[in-house]
Order: C-alpha cells, then sequence, then structure tokens
C-alpha cells in the first residue's frame, strides 16, 4: 500500500508536468488573431485596472518562470511570453497580471496565504528532513513534526489554488471583455489555462499521499 501511494503521488505530479507542457508547446505556436504581444496585453489590463505602478520585466528564470512580485510589483514574464503573440502569451501574461490585481484589490485568500507563506517556506526546506532522522533514529518527536511541516505545506498548496483559479478566471475574462482574444480563440486560452492549474491540484494531492504513506509506515514499526 505504501508503494501504491508513493507511484500515485509521483505520477500524479509527472502527469501534471507533462500537461502543461504539452499545452505551452501546443499554444506557445497557436498566434492569436489580434496579434498582442504578452508583454503588451500585460501593460494592457494593467493600465485599464489604473495599476500603473505596476511594472513589466522580462523574467530571468528560463522558460514558464511567469510570476508576480509583489514586494517590488513587478509582473515578470519570461521570454517567449514576453515578446510572443501566442495563445500561451496572452493567457500566461493575463494570468499574472490577475495577481497584481489580486493585491490591488486585497483579495481575501491571497492575505492568508501570505501569512502562511514564512512557515512554508521554512517547512519545505526543514519538513523532510526533520521527517526522515525521526524515522532513522525512531525520535517520534521528530517524526511527527515533520509530519505537521508537511501538513502546513499541504495547507499552502490548498490556499494556493483557490489563488491560482481566481488569477485564471480573471484572466480568461478579461482576454474576452477587452477584445484582446476571439470568441473562438477563447477554449484554446481556457485549456492553457486548465492545464497550469492541474499543477497545483496534484502537487496537493501528492503532498496529501506522502504524508497518509508517512504515517502507515510509522504505524507498521509500532
Amino acid at each position: 500500500m505504501n508503494t501504491l501511494l508513493y507511484l500515485i503521488a509521483l505520477i500524479l505530479v509527472f502527469w501534471a508536468q507533462y500537461k502543461v507542457n504539452g499545452a505551452y508547446a501546443r499554444y506557445r505556436n497557436v498566434a492569436t488573431r489580434r496579434g498582442y504581444r504578452g508583454f503588451e496585453v500585460a501593460k494592457m489590463i494593467l493600465n485599464k485596472h489604473g495599476l500603473y505602478d505596476v511594472q513589466v520585466e522580462m523574467s530571468t528564470g528560463g522558460q514558464l518562470s511567469d510570476h508576480y512580485d509583489p514586494k517590488t510589483n513587478t509582473v515578470r514574464l519570461s521570454k517567449d511570453i514576453y515578446y510572443n503573440d501566442s495563445i500561451a502569451s496572452v493567457s500566461v501574461a493575463a494570468h499574472e497580471v490577475g495577481h497584481a490585481i489580486q493585491h490591488a484589490t486585497n483579495y481575501s485568500m491571497i492575505a492568508l496565504r501570505d501569512k502562511i507563506l514564512p512557515i512554508a517556506m521554512i517547512s519545505s526546506q526543514m519538513g523532510w528532513t526533520v521527517l526522515f532522522i525521526g524515522l532513522l533514529f525512531t525520535m517520534d518527536f521528530l517524526f511527527y513534526l515533520g509530519v505537521v511541516m508537511l501538513c502546513v505545506i499541504a495547507l499552502f498548496q490548498l490556499i494556493t489554488l483557490p489563488v491560482e483559479l481566481d488569477a485564471s478566471k480573471r484572466a480568461l475574462a478579461i482576454l474576452s471583455e477587452e477584445g484582446i482574444i476571439l470568441s473562438e480563440e477563447r477554449h484554446d486560452c481556457q485549456a492553457m489555462l486548465s492545464a497550469a492549474a492541474f499543477t497545483y491540484i496534484a502537487s496537493l494531492i501528492a503532498t496529501v499521499l506522502q504524508i497518509l504513506r508517512l504515517l502507515m509506515v510509522r504505524r507498521r514499526r509500532d
């Protein structure tokens, strides 16, 4: 059973990555009819919402390193997303701007996620190490502390999920309402955004399965 849970978690993560990479590979080659490039879409939406202080820059992190940085109030887009006018480009750009809008409008789940983020970062850095030391030396306190840390990661992933889904929902609505995409392109944009969202769902399920597997391993030692 332990091996099965591990395999399911592994397959989920790989499948989610395969799905988003496949969607990106497909839609990066499908140009939008309007021809707006990623950085143009980002600036158009920001200006439409009065967010003139939010900057749009090219990310240095490589493919699909797109993100919104609330500390510097900057939307960073990977090179392909920044310069291209593809379905993938406008979808990802609009999604990241959706996060900027969330922060500007004090979206409740963003505030909650930001409160948990510092603890989640510590948990992601130390959780597995603490847990395995506890297992190796049969130290229950450390083992269960590690489990708690993994639960914090799962909680963070759970809170992140509606944040990402909301950003995608905002992106799709804005792209349509502002005429950045045509009605017949909406389905493709939705498919691109859905593939990206699935990675967050898969990560959450995988973390929960790992926690269950570790608890089962500990129980077998009793």
